[in-house]
């Protein structure tokens, strides 16, 4: 087993830990395991910090989401805005797996959905019903 699948493997456990006892006896296998391959240990954390920082930037985007997708259509946005379907717009905000990837947003879309939402935004500002 790799330094990085036995970091990867004590860091689950940290996280499933329901006592200070268990913690201390993964804690002191991290010492053992750094003390051991310094550079593979480094290597390891930077790269799960990596895909931490990835994943919750994600639930980020996900989050931000679920808090207007009651109020504006997701439909709306992904063909008035993309040109794409619904689904091809869902598969981004939840990082689904498309043809063995994930499929994310590009910095560019990101944009394009910032001005989306700044555009519904000012079209419901300036909205006003007549009679």
């Amino acid at each position: 087993m790799t330094t990085k699948e036995k970091y990867e493997k004590l860091r689950d456990l940290e996280m499933l830990s329901e006592s200070d006892a268990e913690l201390e006896k993964i804690h002191a296998e991290l010492e053992q395991l750094a003390d051991r391959d310094p550079e593979g240990f480094e290597t390891a954390v930077l790269e799960c910090a990596g895909k931490t920082l990835a994943d919750a930037k994600v639930l980020k985007i996900k989050e931000q989401m679920v808090q207007i997708s009651s109020m504006i259509s997701m439909s709306y946005i992904a063909k008035h805005y993309f040109n794409k379907s619904k689904s091809w717009f869902s598969q981004r905000i939840n990082e689904f797996d498309v043809n063995g990837k994930p499929a994310k947003f590009t910095p560019e879309e990101l944009e394009t959905l910032n001005f989306a939402i700044r555009d519904i935004s000012e079209k419901l500002r300036m909205f006003r019903i007549s009679c």
